[in-house]
């Protein structure tokens, strides 16, 4: 029987779930609420790529049930979406343990300053860059 050539493993590049290089970032689960798919597949990119793993409802899920199934320790949440961006849905994220994040994009036409301003909520605009994401992910993981 023929084979073809074989891979030699590198233990540099095999880690166990807790050994991992100094430089590598603990993938952690970042929900992703969104009323804009462009906008939350723009997010769950970036959040890829920086390491971590993006997390998005299903088709007909509510905001509540996505959180409850994935049990994310980050939940980005558009400031346009009305269940998302609601009591409803972040007091139940808050008390889970996660970090609640509202975004906004240029074309946001709710204004929800006192609504982050009460809960004690960070509102940030859409990075349009990759790097601004990366630091608002470390920034709001790494504590």
């Amino acid at each position: 029987m023929a084979r073809g050539p074989r891979l030699a493993a590198s233990r540099e590049h095999t880690f166990l779930p807790d050994q991992r290089p100094d430089d590598e970032v603990s993938r952690q689960a970042v929900l992703i609420i969104s009323s804009d798919p462009l906008a939350a597949a723009l997010l769950g990119a970036a959040v890829e790529l920086a390491g971590h793993m993006p997390h998005f409802g299903r088709v007909d899920e509510r905001p509540r049930a996505a959180l409850l199934r994935v049990r994310p320790r980050l939940v980005l949440v558009d400031c346009d979406h009305e269940e998302g961006c609601s009591d409803e849905f972040v007091g139940p994220a808050i008390m889970t343990g996660a970090r609640v994040v509202l975004f906004r994009s240029n074309r946001s036409t709710a204004d929800r300053a006192a609504f982050s301003e009460r809960l004690g909520l960070r509102i940030v605009d859409m990075p349009k860059e990759h790097d601004a994401i990366t630091a608002l992910l470390r920034e709001t993981l790494d504590d």
